[in-house]
C-alpha cells in the first residue's frame, strides 16, 4: 500500500498532470504526498550559494502546486532543496522520507526526431528503492 507518494517538479507543463495523477493515487490510500523542487547548483558556486531567481521561481512553481492540488480537495506538503544533481537529490529524498511511489512528469520530446527521457528519469528509474511512475505528457499537434 503507498503511504508516502514524492513528485519532483520543475515548473513544467506535464508537472500538473504528474500532481494530479499522484493526489489520485493518494486519495485512495490517503497517503501523503511531497511535491520538491530542486535547484541544481554550479560545481564552481558553494552547495548553500543565494540563488535568488532560482529561489522565486521555485516559490512560484511550488504555489502553484498548492493551488492544483487544493482544487482536487487535497493537502500537500512542498519543500525546496538544492543539490548539485537532481537525480540522486530525488534519490536522496526518496531514502530519507521513506517514500513507497515517485510520480515524475515529462513533457513529450522529441529533438533531433528521437524521443528522449533525458539523464534525470533514466536515473531514478535505475536507482530509486521504491516504485516509480512516469507520465508523459501528450506529443504537440502539429
Amino acid at each position: 500500500m503507498v503511504k508516502k507518494i514524492l513528485v519532483p517538479v520543475r515548473g513544467r507543463g506535464a508537472d500538473d498532470d504528474a500532481l494530479k495523477l499522484a493526489c489520485t493515487v493518494a486519495q485512495k490510500s490517503k497517503a501523503e504526498v511531497y511535491v520538491l523542487y530542486i535547484i541544481e547548483v554550479a560545481r564552481d558556486l558553494p552547495l548553500d550559494a543565494h540563488v535568488d531567481e532560482e529561489v522565486g521561481k521555485a516559490e512560484e512553481v511550488l504555489t502553484h502546486a498548492e493551488d492544483i492540488a487544493a482544487d482536487i480537495g487535497y493537502d500537500i506538503d512542498t519543500d525546496l532543496i538544492q543539490s548539485r544533481d537532481i537525480g540522486s537529490a530525488i534519490v536522496d529524498e526518496v531514502v530519507q522520507r521513506n517514500v513507497d511511489l515517485v510520480v515524475m512528469g515529462i513533457g513529450y520530446r522529441n529533438p533531433l526526431g528521437k524521443f528522449d527521457l533525458g539523464d534525470i528519469i533514466p536515473y531514478v528509474l535505475k536507482e530509486a528503492p521504491c516504485q516509480v511512475l512516469v507520465y508523459r505528457g501528450y506529443k504537440p499537434s502539429e
